[in-house]
């Protein structure tokens, strides 16, 4: 069993982010991917991350509306990716991809994410195994929420999944 925190990346009186951290690792797998594309020299990989950290400060200031992501994952769950524009491109470039769980308009839990390059994330065993993670959490959230309003809980709490 691994141990999921939910670690606050902006919150707001309209819409609060979080992320999580893995078996207390000292990075939030948000902070990961920033720092995996930071540096990037590639045009089409800088305009993919800003425009995953514009639309996090949209989210910020205007809720996580559905319109402003990609369902990924199962249609019995929510994860989705970011962003949901891009300008198309070659596999060879491929495109940034966040993963995500949208709880609602006023809860976003961001996970980890990569460079996609192939035509489904399920080709790719790094953005596979992002996603799967995610869904394994979202069944926890969904579970909590049977007992409690998550988004009120969503400080406080500890989940283990597989």
């Amino acid at each position: 069993m691994r141990k999921i925190e939910f670690v606050p990346v902006i919150l707001t009186d309209v819409t609060d982010i979080f992320t999580i951290r893995i078996d207390n690792d000292t990075l939030t797998e948000f902070h990961k991917f920033l720092i995996m594309f930071k540096d990037t020299t590639n045009p089409y990989l800088k305009d993919d991350l800003f425009r995953i950290e514009s639309a996090i400060k949209q989210i910020a200031q205007n809720g996580a509306l559905e319109s402003l992501f990609r369902p990924e994952g199962k249609m019995s769950d929510r994860v989705c990716a970011m962003p949901l524009l891009i300008k198309s491109r070659s596999k060879t470039i491929g495109t940034l991809r966040l993963y995500c769980i949208r709880i609602s308009d006023k809860l976003l839990i961001l996970g980890g994410g990569g460079l996609k390059t192939t035509d489904s994330y399920e080709q790719d065993d790094f953005l596979n195994k992002k996603v799967e993670d995610l869904q394994s959490i979202d069944i926890e959230i969904a579970n909590l929420e049977k007992r409690t309003i998550i988004e009120d809980a969503i400080y406080n709490i500890t989940i283990e999944i597989d």
